[in-house]
């Protein structure tokens, strides 16, 4: 699912500018590929395929993940790893 946004951010971003599907590709912070635009569609684009894919919505734009967004959105793994927390959270609630 992550891949696929990774496709979809790619379309919006210049040819030498595109964002690799990598987990340990960099995505945010001193080391990361992503302005601030950038960020805010990875955020949208993930929270719609989530939804889409996992049939469940998540929330990244909360004050839980935004204070730790460098940890959350440092690569593509990290992201995922949130996203599997999250989604298991969810579950036990």
């Amino acid at each position: 699912m992550l891949f696929r946004v990774i496709d979809e951010l790619n379309q919006m971003r210049p040819p030498d500018d595109q964002l690799a599907k990598d987990l340990e590709a960099p995505l945010s912070g001193d080391a990361g590929r992503l302005d601030s635009a950038g960020l805010i569609n990875l955020i949208a684009l993930t929270e719609q395929k989530t939804a889409e894919d996992l049939g469940r919505p998540i929330m990244l734009t909360d004050e839980q993940t935004l204070s730790r967004i460098n940890q959350v959105f440092g690569s593509l793994g990290s992201l995922a790893d949130y996203i599997y927390r999250l989604m298991n959270e969810s579950k036990n609630e």
